[in-house]
């Protein structure tokens, strides 16, 4: 065959692919993997499918079911209505599990236990419970889907013969919440914000100390492709935790032209009051931003309680973000950016659970002034959207926002990229030792490429001959070293709008 370029067109395991690489994402988890996963850390996802098919599933098989003890005790007469049911700490009836009158052939405390179970488990499709038998106790197991929150609810029954009317109680027990499904939870999140997304998903054991080089591996395996990472730490969340995430990426990543930003969000449940969350201006860790949002009345609010650790917004957030030019801030009130399905984050809260709403203006100001990011509504529309895309770091910084850091990332990649070939290359000098014209053309022309092309998606204002400039009287044969100066025309956003207004 004679020389030619070929493409070769290929085709996602599960779902279509954006274009270009500023979608791909990364999905830091810390636990245990799931049977099914691969054998190394990292599963790379276009759908939720890809995830569940590696066990990731949102069956909560990893749950404990709570569990609540009625004893039938003695046999009662003939013609006894015997009553069960579940109801929550302050008396409300959640589920009417049986009503059972007793008949002659119920000869036993353990006969008529037996028949309970049996109607409790005929109900199990629409309550959820289900119940065993040993001798005369009947043990209730809750919903896996409750775990931990239902440890709150208690197990209620009527025997007339022996408590003469007044119910025996019990509390339900034991129960635990699915990290699978809070995983996949974040997994479906982020297809939902970008269904055409990317993700590289990976479960690392939980280390003695943090210091996130699991960012470092995930770009390793996925070839330095990562433009954004989410890392999901499901322990106390810590601001110095957002300084080592910085440190990481900016160290073993930047460095070694592979940059990304990174979201972090960790377990709040024990911050009583959010508006005492750590004031991020203060840091200068511009690589990471602090996501304390969370849906409020919805699935993850559920998974909250099921869980009893912050599920926060990340999933929805990397995926917004992965969907968003570089140059666009995700917070920016339009559809695209919309958290909500008009179910998912519809009631916006915070990650230790409190709601938006039972918060003042000025309580919401202060913590968006403290730079965390998380989802609210706005007057006149439905949705709900972020407050804007901070970084952990002062807002007089050039990378106080996402938009800043991805927009010179994706120049340093594009530009690394096209100058890279004059690498140890040849400078062609004038007579008086100052770089020829022609040699300064051509690599500023090099420079200029990606950022042309940046202005072509949108990513820049207007790109001019003059935003790359190398000076001509620079020692090169002294030094080694070309000095190549570059100034982007960054797109602006508008934060604030003041639109002064009056009679004529």
């Amino acid at each position: 065959m004679r020389d030619d370029i070929t493409f070769i067109k290929g085709q996602g395991a599960s779902g279509r692919q954006a274009a270009g690489e500023d979608f791909i994402s990364g999905l830091v988890l810390y636990g245990t993997k799931p049977t099914g996963f691969p054998s190394g850390s990292i599963l790379q996802c276009y759908s939720p499918i890809d995830a569940e098919n590696a066990g990731i599933v949102n069956t909560y098989p990893d749950a404990t079911r709570a569990t609540g003890v009625y004893s039938v005790a003695t046999l009662p007469p003939v013609g006894s209505s015997i009553t069960i049911w579940v109801s929550n700490a302050t008396g409300t009836i959640l589920f009417y599990l049986a009503n059972y009158t007793t008949t002659s052939s119920d000869t036993t405390a353990t006969t008529v236990a037996n028949n309970i179970v049996a109607l409790i488990n005929s109900q199990t499709y629409l309550t959820g419970y289900s119940a065993t038998t040993m001798v005369d106790a009947i043990t209730v197991l809750a919903p896996a889907n409750l775990g931990l929150s239902a440890n709150t609810n208690m197990l209620k029954g009527i025997n007339p013969s022996v408590s003469g009317g007044a119910p025996a109680q019990t509390a339900f027990s034991g129960g635990t919440g699915s990290k699978l499904a809070v995983w996949h939870y974040h997994i479906a999140e982020f297809f939902r914000g970008n269904p055409s997304g990317q993700l590289f998903v990976g479960i690392f054991t939980v280390p003695s100390t943090y210091t996130f080089s699991e960012i470092t591996t995930m770009q390793s395996f996925a070839n330095g492709k990562l433009r954004q990472v989410g890392v999901f730490k499901d322990a106390t969340y810590s601001n110095a935790d957002l300084i080592a995430i910085d440190l990481e990426i900016k160290t073993n990543n930047d460095a070694y032209h592979a940059p990304l930003s990174a979201l972090y969000a960790g377990d709040l449940t024990g911050t009583v009051d959010i508006t005492t969350v750590p004031d991020l201006s203060t840091l200068s860790a511009n690589k990471a931003t602090s996501i304390i949002g969370q849906d409020g009345g919805a699935l993850g609010a559920q998974l909250y309680g099921a869980y009893g650790k912050s599920v926060t917004q990340l999933g929805i957030a990397l995926g917004l973000l992965s969907l968003s030019a570089v140059s666009e801030d995700f917070g920016n009130i339009i559809d695209k950016f919309n958290l909500s399905n008009g179910t998912e984050n519809d009631v916006p809260a915070f990650a230790n659970g409190q709601l938006l709403s039972a918060l003042s203006s000025n309580a919401l100001d202060a913590i968006d002034a403290k730079r965390h990011v998380f989802g609210q509504k706005y007057v006149g529309s439905a949705g709900t959207y972020f407050n804007d895309n901070h970084t952990s770091i002062s807002i007089s910084s050039d990378y106080a926002y996402i938009n800043d850091n991805r927009v010179i990332d994706k120049a340093c990649r594009g530009i690394y990229s096209t100058v890279l070939p004059t690498l140890k290359g040849r400078l062609f000098k004038n007579a008086d030792g100052t770089l020829a014209t022609s040699t300064i053309n051509y690599i500023s022309g090099l420079a200029l490429k990606p950022l042309y092309q940046m202005q072509r998606d949108g990513d820049l204002s207007v790109v001019s001959k003059s935003d790359v400039y190398i000076d001509p009287t620079q020692n090169v044969t002294m030094t080694s070293k070309l000095v190549i100066n570059v100034v982007l025309n960054e797109d602006g956003i508008a934060r604030n709008i003041s639109i002064p207004i009056s009679f004529k």
